[in-house]
């Protein structure tokens, strides 16, 4: 299987790493790695076919929050360390930390927006809009996912959320993200954007 940037295995890689996932390196090369809510075991399944090269086993695990006294269970995805993966180091880290790369808005597919919705995305409840939890971004990294947006034909906004930075898509261009991601999106994600 293909896992070069622009096929549907590098759009599922990248989507990912917009999202929810994130590399760790491991001696010599990295590893992918995702983390979802219990509740979302079937699309971590999902991933973890469509990236079956990379070798990844689900793992079901729990956590206990000192602050709530609750225990959280989650579903955890962690490939084999891969040289295949280097190039989308490269791509989202920038001295240790993710960034988003300069060049989203040419790399940008519905796929990649559509794994990104999946992991990151908010469907508002009072209004017909949504939010991408973007909150660990630059002020100049927001523009980037502006401009990449853009591309797509989708209007988005730079809303601030506590002392944060989040994405907002209004209204106006839900039923074009619809359009764009809607043959993507995983049955048991769709409330995402319905």
């Amino acid at each position: 299987m293909d896992n070069t940037v622009g096929s549907r295995q590098g759009d599922i890689i990248i989507g990912t790493l917009l999202g929810d996932g994130f590399l760790e390196r491991n001696g010599a090369h990295v590893r992918l790695i995702m983390v979802h809510s219990f509740k979302q075991k079937s699309y971590v399944e999902w991933k973890t076919q469509q990236l079956i090269n990379l070798r990844g086993q689900v793992l079901d695990k729990r956590r206990f929050d000192s602050r709530t006294q609750k225990f959280y269970y989650y579903s955890s995805f962690r490939s084999q360390t891969s040289p295949f993966l280097e190039k989308y180091y490269q791509l989202f880290y920038q001295n240790g930390k993710k960034i988003i790369p300069s060049k989203l808005p040419k790399i940008i597919t519905p796929l990649i927006l559509a794994i990104w919705l999946m992991d990151d995305g908010y469907k508002r409840n009072d209004c017909n809009a949504l939010r991408l939890n973007t909150q660990s971004y630059s002020a100049e990294e927001h523009h980037i996912i502006q401009q990449a947006l853009s591309r797509m034909g989708i209007e988005s906004k730079i809303h601030k959320q506590d002392k944060y930075l989040v994405t907002y898509i209004p209204s106006r261009s839900m039923n074009q993200l619809r359009r764009i991601v809607r043959e993507f999106i995983v049955p048991d994600m769709e409330y995402k954007i319905v």
